[in-house]
């Protein structure tokens, strides 16, 4: 169908806790609501944010990971009895499969983009999270060994710190569902900018700022 009217087709896809703090994994929420000085220059710019699914809240048990938690008893007895190394190649399945979970999410998302695209849409660009098993751009974060040291945490009677274990385990690389949905757009052809957003970096504003550099926006 033909039309006419005064939206100017312009969307961003954004990482789902950008927009919704509360889905973030327990214990590693970077402020207390929505990324504002990121929001607000979209806002500014008459850009439409559409919000990426979270995988993990689908995948590991919603807010809570309670299938995440499901697997602490045993990692922490394989860890503290030195038998991890024979977990994990149940870890790594268990990976795999969240990865096919992911992948399918990342189909959904390219398969919405392309609608957008063919309707005269114009897409900005895609935002990850780089400190993220599940949306980091550029980074990764090694999962077994993060389950492994959170489990030890926990059974030596220390208070777990997410997100100094979470950065600990940051390498380069590209997440479960970031990776998929990279790579599905480079296979078909969607020419779209994609960058991470660093959520502990120094200043939030000077980072947005820098997220609108990428993107040619004007902040």
């Amino acid at each position: 169908m033909d039309y006419t009217d005064i939206r100017i087709k312009k969307v961003v896809f954004m990482n789902h806790c950008l927009l919704n703090i509360d889905a973030r994994g327990p214990g590693v929420a970077f402020r207390q609501g929505p990324s504002a000085e990121l929001i607000q220059i979209f806002l500014n710019n008459n850009i439409n944010m559409v919000q990426l699914p979270c995988c993990e809240c689908i995948g590991w048990g919603g807010a809570a990971r309670k299938e995440f938690d499901k697997f602490l008893p045993i990692v922490t007895n394989a860890a503290i009895h030195g038998w991890f190394p024979l977990l994990i190649p149940l870890l790594n399945a268990s990976l795999s499969s969240y990865n096919r979970l992911c992948r399918k999410e990342a189909i959904k998302v390219a398969d919405r983009m392309e609608d957008y695209l063919r309707e005269g849409f114009t897409i900005c660009g895609v935002i990850g999270m780089n400190d993220s098993p599940t949306c980091g751009v550029t980074k990764k974060v090694n999962m077994v060994e993060y389950m492994k040291q959170f489990a030890i945490a926990i059974h030596s009677g220390k208070t777990a710190d997410p997100v100094k274990m979470n950065c600990d385990q940051l390498m380069d690389g590209k997440s479960f569902f970031m990776g998929n949905l990279i790579e599905e757009m480079k296979k078909r052809k969607l020419d779209i900018k994609v960058i991470g957003y660093e959520p502990w970096a120094e200043s939030l504003t000077a980072e947005s700022q820098r997220i609108a550099k990428f993107l040619d926006l004007q902040t």
